[in-house]
């Protein structure tokens, strides 16, 4: 049961590490490293500047433009990790309220495991194979996955949108294959693949130039949800110098929805971890 309870934990320590951040990581979160947390470092301006690559430009906005709308919003998912120690599939149903909380349950064979709560300075997981009730501040993300995500940068990743991109620091390709965006600051080498004709995120690969750590995450089967193209099957790989670790989910549904509950009461025999 152990185990099981650390596939679904493995979740956000690693479905989350897009790869960021030049701050040293220490074991215990200071104030700085909590606020942190509360910006994203991809930085597109609302218009282009003089530093800006004019096609890099229009590529990005292109990208937010088909962010999916929605003020609250319901999705069903199977997931699938897997490493040299990790081989588990779980269905994960999501609750969503834009720029305040993302709500999760994870099950696996019919039997809820784990429930999630994150906002924009916390995470909270409701560990019910093991009887644990765990409360974190938004950077024990960062600590567990060695990256520093803002609640911004995890809906995001959700939302399929760009992370992790400087638009000062980027540069347009076009060639005969499809389009490309080149984004390259201090730590980061950004690359994201664009299909020729449709313009969507075919690819996304990050380098960690200091860590040597990259992350892949590949978009496929883009269906019409809430009137966007929208990837319904992603694949992440991360790799550092010692393990592989690859991440895949398809999303079954996704609805707009209004007034969600987001259930999270504890039980009080729970084990309480801070």
């Amino acid at each position: 049961m152990k185990k099981n309870s650390l596939i679904i934990l493995a979740f956000f320590v690693f479905v989350l590490p897009a790869c960021k951040h030049s701050k040293k990581i220490t074991s215990t979160p200071t104030k700085q490293d909590t606020i942190s947390t509360t910006k994203t470092q991809t930085s597109i301006p609302e218009k282009i500047t003089p530093k800006i690559d004019a096609n890099a430009f229009a590529l990005m906005k292109f990208v937010k433009a088909n962010e999916l709308p929605f003020n609250e919003l319901s999705a069903k998912m199977k997931t699938k990790i897997s490493s040299s120690s990790i081989n588990q599939s779980f269905t994960t149903n999501i609750r969503w309220k834009k720029g305040e909380k993302i709500w999760l349950s994870m099950s696996i064979i019919g039997i809820e495991g784990a429930r999630v709560l994150i906002t924009k300075d916390s995470i909270k997981i409701m560990d019910k194979l093991n009887s644990r009730y765990i409360l974190k501040p938004l950077s024990y993300i960062k600590q567990k996955a060695l990256v520093d995500l803002s609640f911004e940068d995890i809906e995001n990743l959700f939302l399929g949108q760009l992370i992790f991109v400087d638009a000062e620091k980027t540069k347009y390709v076009n060639n005969a294959t499809n389009k490309t965006l080149n984004s390259d600051a201090v730590r980061f080498l950004t690359n994201v693949l664009f299909n020729k004709s449709t313009k969507n995120i075919d690819n996304i690969f990050v380098t960690d130039k200091q860590k040597n750590q990259t992350l892949e995450s590949m978009y496929s089967n883009y269906q019409t949800q809430l009137g966007k193209p929208f990837a319904m099957d992603r694949e992440l790989i991360m790799k550092n110098t010692k393990e592989t670790f690859e991440l895949s989910f398809k999303f079954q549904s996704i609805e707009a929805k209004q007034n969600l509950e987001y259930p999270f009461s504890i039980n009080p025999k729970y084990k309480i971890e801070k």
